[in-house]
């Protein structure tokens, strides 16, 4: 048996009874009706840790942990897919998507140990994370997908960025010029175009026209 202070007893310290035996101390308030002073030693105390609670507060902090590692990886993905590039950090949303299932897993452990469910805040707050976990990574993916089928040649589409580089860019998108044919010079591009953009290999000019 262990002692089960009342909700209005001063948190105990070392050297409080552990003795059924024991009489309170006239000085402490009345227990509330009906309160059991003395429970068995499995069951769970006010202010105790017991494996529940701690596996609860383990699934809370993995949880929140594992969102913000998720969004940041999704957030620098969907950065990085733009025309000026960047760091693809897929790192951060693998680890922040293994956290939230352990996260989940310790919360079912926790609930079978006799740990408090989550309340209507810590639920939607929850709800809140996984919605914009799925939101930001299929936003992040798709335009990974759509940076990596970005063509760079005839029938491809470009603009110019503010350091006048020319920068390709998906057909869907707004841009200012389009590429028609490729030639081995620039004075060999068709009449209408408007200007040329210089091969990688350095032996064929890619033909724009404004678009």
């Amino acid at each position: 048996m262990k002692l089960n202070p009342p909700p209005n007893w001063p948190t105990p310290a070392e050297g409080w009874p552990t003795d059924p035996s024991w009489t309170p101390d006239p000085s402490l308030p009345e227990p509330p009706p009906g309160w059991q002073l003395w429970v068995d030693d499995d069951a769970p105390v006010a202010g105790e840790t017991t494996e529940g609670t701690r596996h609860h507060r383990q699934a809370v902090g993995a949880f929140w942990f594992g969102v913000l590692l998720f969004l940041g990886g999704a957030i620098s993905t969907y950065i990085a897919s733009g025309k000026n590039g960047g760091v693809i950090w897929y790192g951060g949303m693998i680890f922040g998507a293994v956290l939230l299932f352990r996260a989940f897993a310790a919360y079912r452990s926790s609930r079978k140990e006799g740990a408090p469910a989550l309340g209507v805040l810590g639920k939607v707050a929850a709800v809140v994370g996984v919605v914009a976990c799925l939101g930001t990574g299929i936003t992040a993916v798709s335009a990974l997908i759509g940076a990596e089928s970005i063509a760079d040649g005839v029938g491809s589409c470009w603009t110019v960025d503010d350091e006048s580089t020319a920068v390709p860019v998906s057909c869907d998108d707004e841009h200012q010029f389009k590429a028609i044919s490729e030639a081995p010079a620039a004075e060999q591009c068709p009449e209408e175009s408007a200007s040329y953009l210089e091969g990688e290999d350095g032996e064929n000019v890619l033909c724009i026209v404004e678009d």
